[in-house]
């Protein structure tokens, strides 16, 4: 029996081990670098431009994000993330979009949710695939509006409200979102955010190739000043994760540590388990706080994976769970053998 228990319990290791560490490897086709070049496969982030970025939009009512790109397929979904300023794939400030030929833009006001969803532009038949294509997407506090090559397309959404309610620690992203996933296949040859709405006359100059002052952020695949986008190597610090609740994840990181107790109990030795409380309970919790604390820090090292503490207290408090329901058992048994 002890044999088995400890089987069980190694596997079990084995198992978390396999969904903690495995890479979640980018797979996006081609982005532009600083100096020019189409590199396949590598999606790119701005670390210091982003929070410079947040920075810039705090206080503002009103965007613009103006992008010349062309896609590679008109095969894509998730929708694949062009442009993205987010933490993971249910969190964000905004996104640019591609689902097949359709375009969606999620912009987080203080009047939507966390992930910019609801609502949201979705705007279908936009993409070209054998042409590069300018695009702008203009908020101005009440409505979001979108320019295809200079015109004004007839899809727009009404919304309003600020950007107070950015998050931080998120992360301004090209081809890919943070965590690797929804890659996007295609080239952005650059791509300007304002922090106000520009008008037809202004997206008719940028169409041209000409420049509009007043960009807030400005990425033109070349070196220059303001120019910090390197390729996605993700967050290497323990964060917290935004205010937006992932219930399907935080569920996953809760359940899987809660075998984590009777696993270890079943493996202890005769003479600890007469201590139930502290063998039953604050061991396990112990336990994993220490291995969760080892697969969030390894997670700094490994390409695609994300250190955050919520999945760290999450983590332990399956453990917790664990220990409390092994500790319960133990008890109702004890009164049925102290009532025999």
């Amino acid at each position: 029996m002890k044999t088995v228990s400890r089987l069980a319990l190694v596997a079990y290791l084995l198992g978390l081990a396999y969904f903690a560490f495995r890479p979640f490897v980018p797979v996006a086709g081609l982005a532009r670098t600083k100096n020019g070049e189409f590199r396949a496969g590598l999606p790119m982030e701005d670390r210091k431009g982003s929070s410079r970025l947040r920075e810039s939009l705090a206080n503002a009512r009103q965007m613009s994000l103006e992008v010349l790109l062309q896609t590679e397929s008109l095969d894509q979904g998730g929708a694949a993330r062009i442009i993205s300023f987010s933490q993971h794939s249910m969190c964000r400030n905004f996104t640019l979009g591609q689902s097949g030929n359709g375009l969606s833009f999620r912009l987080r006001t203080t009047e939507t949710d966390l992930n910019g969803m609801v609502p949201c532009l979705l705007v279908p038949k936009v993409f070209d695939a054998r042409n590069p294509q300018h695009l702008v997407i203009v908020y101005d506090g009440e409505k979001v509006r979108l320019y295809v090559d200079g015109m004004l397309h007839a899809g727009e959404i009404e919304l309003s409200g600020s950007f107070s309610n950015w998050g931080r620690n998120h992360l301004l992203t090209i081809g890919s979102e943070v965590s690797g996933e929804h890659p996007w296949n295609g080239t952005v040859e650059h791509f300007s955010i304002y922090g106000r709405a520009l008008d037809a006359s202004e997206v008719a100059v940028l169409g041209e190739g000409n420049t509009v002052p007043g960009a807030v952020y400005e990425f033109r695949g070349e070196e220059g000043e303001g120019q910090g986008m390197q390729p996605l190597k993700y967050r290497n610090l323990f964060v917290w994760a935004d205010s937006g609740i992932n219930l399907g994840d935080r569920i996953v990181n809760t359940v899987g540590f809660i075998p984590l107790a009777p696993l270890v109990w079943f493996v202890l030795p005769g003479r600890l388990k007469k201590r139930r409380f502290i063998t039953a309970v604050l061991l396990p919790v112990l336990l994993g706080l220490v291995v969760s604390g080892t697969i969030e820090f390894s997670q700094r090292s490994i390409e695609g994976r994300v250190p955050c503490l919520t999945d760290l207290v999450y983590n332990v408090l399956g453990s917790l769970i664990g220990g409390g329901l092994l500790g319960l058992g133990l008890m109702m048994c004890k009164t049925d053998n102290e009532g025999r």
